[in-house]
């Protein structure tokens, strides 16, 4: 058997934090290969290695001086090597990363130290092999993982190394210049490592036990979800979900790869287990409820509009060419409206109406400000009858009005669009309907 590990940055904000992965990784010797964060916080008042390395960048392109965030940095990696008696020239590192910053940098390679330096810090505390991401996880021409490359290059390491300690969030471009990830990312490389690995599962270590039915800011004690698939997931990730990048699932989905979300600070939690090999339970309908506020909706009404062949695309043409992204198009007879977040267009919202209504001669274009997507889903939804009708009956008791809905073919979704200031009282309302 074999555990690909990935410790977040709360998991390893401290010296405290690198002793739990420590005895984590030492209870189970199936974990060979492990993936780190940069040094997160280690409490609410504390910064992110990461967003440290991104003020640095920011200060040095407007000739800013830096030296006082850079010290902040230091101080965290100090302690660190210090409180560990650990031997690895961390101040060298850092006075070469200072030198580089001033003379002027690449920002990616300056904001993937955080993890690089990490990772260096981690791999000898825990006796492992170093590998950094730049010569493993490799990027082609268009931006995608070299899959094949990649593979090569983890099976020659493996034939001298048997347990590797690999920074997250970055690879390597064809180019060999260092390419980062989307924020979060460090889930992905993980992901990555557990398909090269064939691993028998992706374990996500993190300071939660596991996923959530619903936002706990909004939801008091929400239930814990056991198992959930993978499409259930990607659902609640786009829906604002953030336990786990929601790219992470695509490398580990394509081996069959479970992935196993865990807590560094309790590691006796059973977590969440995430495969599509899920056992449905029985009694629990609905896996889980997310949502995003602020979202338009525009709304095109044109007489006989049914009859007219490509009105829709013509419209998204429109929004394309204003590099929009939309988000839902729920349509009727005379009329179809257009969902997309109100920070994407707020800044041109007159000439897209006016664009609209003189390409597609449109009777009306209405626009609809600071609504609120929520998403109720489970694959169970598909096989019980009345759901829909549970879920409209139990919001129009709460008083709530529901200015949109849309549901997937595959009925495994429903999204109601709600004004944002129904959001919370929508969420609990369908919370204690299904929980």
């Amino acid at each position: 058997m074999v555990r690909v590990s990935k410790f977040g940055g709360s998991s390893v904000a401290s010296a405290e934090q690198f002793k739990k992965v420590k005895n984590i990784v030492e209870l189970d010797d199936a974990r060979r290969f492990v993936v780190v964060s940069a040094v997160g916080k280690a409490n609410k008042e504390d910064n992110k290695v990461t967003d440290l390395l991104y003020l640095c960048y920011a200060h040095t392109k407007y000739n800013i001086n830096f030296d006082n965030i850079f010290k902040m940095i230091e101080d965290k990696f100090t302690a660190i090597k210090n409180e560990l008696n650990l031997s690895f020239d961390i101040e060298g590192e850092l006075a070469k990363l200072k030198a580089e910053i001033s003379r002027g940098i690449d920002e990616e390679y300056l904001v993937s130290r955080g993890e690089y330096l990490t990772a260096l810090l981690m791999a000898e505390y825990l006796g492992y092999h170093f590998v950094d991401a730049k010569d493993l996880i490799f990027y082609n021409y268009q931006g995608e993982i070299d899959f094949e490359k990649t593979q090569e290059a983890f099976d020659d390491i493996v034939k001298e190394y048997d347990r590797l300690l690999i920074p997250g969030f970055y690879g390597s471009r064809p180019n060999g210049e260092i390419k980062i990830m989307t924020r979060g990312g460090g889930d992905v490389s993980g992901a990555i490592v557990a398909n090269i690995a064939n691993a028998s599962v992706y374990e996500n270590w993190t300071d939660v036990s596991g996923i959530l039915m619903a936002d706990p800011r909004i939801i008091e004690n929400p239930h814990e979800i056991k198992v959930i698939s993978y499409t259930e997931l990607r659902e609640l990730s786009y829906m604002g979900a953030s336990v786990l990048h929601e790219e992470a699932i695509f490398p580990v989905r394509d081996k069959d790869i479970p992935i196993q979300i865990r807590n560094t600070n309790d590691p006796t939690a059973e977590g969440t287990i995430i495969s599509d090999n899920k056992h449905l339970d029985e009694k629990q309908i609905v896996t889980g409820i997310a949502g995003k506020k602020d979202f338009s909706i525009i709304t095109i009404k044109k007489r006989h509009m049914a009859n007219e062949v490509g009105l829709i695309g013509k419209a998204l043409k429109i929004f394309e060419d204003f590099n929009v992204s939309i988000e839902h198009i729920p349509s009727g007879i005379d009329s179809f409206s257009v969902v997309v977040e109100t920070g994407n267009v707020r800044s041109f919202i007159h000439e897209l109406v006016a664009k609209i209504k003189a390409v597609l001669e449109a009777d009306e274009v209405n626009v609809t400000h600071e609504i609120s997507l929520i998403a109720t889903v489970g694959e169970k939804m598909k096989n019980t009858k009345g759901l829909s009708g549970r879920l409209f009956k139990a919001l129009g008791e709460a008083g709530v009005n529901i200015a949109l809905i849309s549901q997937t073919n595959d009925e495994i979704n429903i999204i109601v669009g709600v004004h944002n200031d129904d959001y919370e009282k929508t969420i609990n309302t369908i919370y204690s309907e299904f929980k």
